[in-house]
């Protein structure tokens, strides 16, 4: 433990902003982030910490969401130092970041440890998971496997939220799922169940699923797609196709025209919202400027609204669903880098 962490421990107080404060004893993350920011120091301790919650963020993740598509100690090491790279030195246009690096960010707006965990790992838009996201997508661009495997994910998924009914397992892990109706069942070993799911005729998704609980009770959404894949089979793995790019450019600029438009409809309030977003306006910047907005709920709530009317036409330029995991928040941060190319006099 570094000398200022040792003391801080012992006091549980800070000086920031010209006053002291007092700060939870218990938790160190928030003076261990501001000495990072201000001081140069704690780095060490700060990292450690980081692996610490990104190991645990990343336990119920399979392999497809890692670097390569592998899950071990390595990849698990390599997310946490890239959450953490991404953290100190990566400034990210959406809320609550606006323009600054997310070490910088929780400084300045003085955040609790609560609030640096709840942004940096175990929000569904956390740096973590949203790095965990990006690989998951690139793995499925270059893995038809994986493509397949995601498909019947879903498919599973689909079955258990109309036929059966969740087991909850406990606070961040996934539940288990069972089958609707009264009466005991003669449960055996998964082994058993798979081999008399290789015995079905019937192949679709709906029985396999039915099946598999019948014989072996609840099981969680991941473990019956594996027994699925190993019933059904996966379809013959190809290496990736690196010499050719599929041509994107109407699609680009598509996207580009539906942006622009949406812009000129905006209301004066809200084009000065994201034009102050995107030059790191503060909460307390946010709500001083514009009387309409006036806490940080506001403020989050005209952001999600601005960043849906964005995601629609998106949506419409391109002629296809959103992707899942795509939020009206998380669409900010690369359509404010796309208006600072198409007004960059309003966002200079």
């Amino acid at each position: 433990m570094s000398g200022a962490l040792a003391i801080y421990s012992m006091l549980g107080t800070t000086n920031h902003g010209g006053h002291k404060q007092t700060m939870n004893p218990t938790d160190t993350l928030p003076f261990l982030v501001r000495s990072f920011v201000n001081d140069n120091e704690c780095a060490a301790e700060l990292l450690s910490e980081f692996m610490r919650h990104v190991a645990k963020v990343a336990r119920p993740y399979p392999a497809a969401y890692f670097a390569l598509g592998q899950k071990n100690d390595e990849s698990v090491d390599d997310l946490g130092n890239r959450a953490f790279t991404s953290c100190s030195a990566v400034e990210k246009g959406r809320f609550p970041f606006s323009g600054r690096t997310p070490f910088f960010s929780y400084t300045e707006e003085d955040f609790d440890g609560r609030t640096i965990r709840y942004h940096s790992f175990y929000a569904k838009l956390s740096i973590t998971r949203e790095i965990l996201r990006d690989d998951y997508a690139f793995n499925l661009r270059r893995d038809p496997v994986l493509r397949w495997r995601a498909e019947l994910y879903g498919d599973i998924g689909s079955v258990l939220k109309e036929h059966c009914s969740p087991m909850e397992q406990g606070r961040g892990v996934p539940p288990k799922w069972q089958l609707e109706g009264p009466g005991l069942r003669m449960l055996q070993p998964l082994a058993v169940a798979e081999a008399k799911l290789h015995r079905e005729t019937d192949r679709s998704v709906e029985n396999l699923v039915r099946k598999a609980l019948t014989f072996a009770g609840p099981l969680s959404q991941s473990r019956l797609t594996n027994m699925l894949e190993a019933v059904i089979g996966a379809p013959a793995s190809e290496d990736p196709d690196h010499g050719y790019a599929e041509d994107h450019t109407p699609d680009r600029m598509g996207i580009r025209e539906a942006v622009a438009g949406a812009w000129a409809e905006l209301e004066d309030n809200d084009k000065g919202l994201i034009i102050a977003l995107a030059k790191g306006a503060s909460y307390d910047e946010l709500t001083a400027v514009n009387p309409a907005l006036k806490n940080k709920v506001a403020v989050s709530r005209a952001v999600s609204r601005v960043g849906q009317i964005f995601m629609d036409c998106v949506v419409s330029a391109v002629g296809s669903d959103a992707a899942p995991d795509a939020t009206p928040r998380s669409l900010m941060e690369p359509i404010m880098a796309m208006l600072h190319e198409l007004f960059p006099a309003d966002f200079s």
